[in-house]
């Protein structure tokens, strides 16, 4: 290996938005049934969470991008564009 990090790049990693969490009993799913709604943890507006591999990577904003749902990265977590793998992505 040459020490080039940038094989990297072609590893794929799931990316998943997260609009809220809430802990129900199993008995309360149980029970759920369709039109039920369920509370969550995060507000009306609050940015939503991007997980990379599991772990917090950035936030953003839900947009329409015609009949399709599509986030706006408003901010990245933990990041710095002085990182060699993001040096080399720019």
């Amino acid at each position: 290996m040459s020490g080039d990090p940038t094989f990297l790049f072609d590893i794929p990693i799931e990316l998943v938005v997260e609009l809220g969490r809430t802990q129900l009993t199993v008995g309360q799913i149980a029970e759920l049934q369709e039109d039920d709604v369920l509370k969550l943890d995060s507000l009306a507006g609050q940015p939503l969470d991007i997980l990379a591999g599991g772990r917090l990577f950035g936030r953003g904003e839900i947009v329409l991008e015609g009949d399709r749902v599509g986030l706006r990265i408003t901010e990245l977590v933990g990041h710095s564009s002085s990182s060699p793998l993001l040096a080399e992505a720019g």
